[in-house]
C-alpha cells in the first residue's frame, strides 16, 4: 500500500500544530489576526447593508440628470417663445394687414365703398354692382385651416367708358387686383357700342370675395 499520504498527512499535521502552538503563544499575532477577521467582517456585512443606498443614490443621480435635460428643453422652449414674441412684435403690423387682407367675415360694405373709390379715382362710372350672399359650404373650396372652410360672396360689377378712356378702365382692373381684401376675377367681357355717335366700352367683372370664418364666428 503506498504510505506518502501519510507521510504528508504527518508533515503538514505538524505544520498546522507548530503555526497553531506560534499563534497562541504569541498575542500580538493573536490580536492582529482578530483585528484583521474583524474588519473583513465588518466589510461584508457594511456592503451588503450600505448596497440599497447605494442603489439609491444611483437612481437619485440618475434622475437628476434626466431632470436637468427637461429643464435644458423647457429653458430652450421659452427662449424660442421669447423671440417668436419678439418677432410677433416687429410684425404686428404686417399680421393686423394679413387680418385684413383675410376677414374673418363677409364684409360687402367695405368691398363696395372700395369700388367706389377706384370709381372716382379713375372717372368710371360704376353702373351696377351686385354682392350675393355668403356661400357656407362649398367643395370646390380647399380648407384654409382647422377652424373650417373659407367661404365666399360672389360679385358681378358693370362699368361703362368711352373707349379713348380705355386706358383708366385697365388701371381700375389692376387696382382692383391690388386691393386690401383682393377680390378673385374670374371672368372680364368687355362690350363695345356706338351710342349717339360715341363709341362706349361696356365693361362685366364677374367674380367672388373669400373670407375665412374664425370659432369666435360659429
Amino acid at each position: 500500500m503506498n504510505q506518502g499520504w501519510r507521510k504528508d498527512y504527518v508533515r503538514y499535521r505538524s505544520y498546522f500544530l507548530n503555526v497553531m502552538g506560534r499563534y497562541r503563544e504569541r498575542t500580538d499575532i493573536k490580536v492582529y489576526l482578530e483585528i484583521l477577521l474583524s474588519l473583513i467582517t465588518v466589510s461584508i456585512f457594511s456592503i451588503f447593508a450600505l448596497r440599497p443606498t447605494l442603489l439609491t443614490i444611483a437612481g437619485l443621480i440618475k434622475e437628476i440628470e434626466g431632470k436637468k435635460d427637461i429643464l435644458s428643453t423647457m429653458n430652450e422652449k421659452i427662449s424660442n417663445l421669447s423671440k417668436a414674441q419678439v418677432l410677433l412684435d416687429q410684425m404686428r403690423q404686417e399680421v393686423a394687414l394679413l387680418k385684413t387682407s383675410v376677414p374673418t367675415s363677409p364684409q360687402q360694405e367695405v368691398f363696395a365703398r372700395q369700388i367706389e373709390g377706384l370709381s372716382a379715382r379713375h372717372g368710371i362710372p360704376v353702373t351696377r354692382l351686385s354682392l350675393s350672399g355668403a356661400t357656407i359650404f362649398d367643395k370646390n373650396i380647399q380648407s384654409a385651416g382647422p377652424e373650417g372652410k373659407a367661404s365666399q360672396i360672389i360679385y358681378s360689377l358693370n362699368a361703362t367708358t368711352p373707349i379713348d378712356n380705355y386706358p383708366a378702365l385697365a388701371n381700375l382692373t389692376l387696382d382692383l387686383e391690388n386691393l386690401r381684401i383682393p377680390p378673385i376675377i374670374n371672368k372680364l367681357t368687355i362690350n363695345i357700342t356706338n351710342d349717339t355717335g360715341v363709341t362706349v366700352l361696356s365693361t362685366v367683372l364677374d367674380g367672388k370675395l373669400q373670407y375665412l370664418p374664425s370659432a369666435e364666428g360659429k
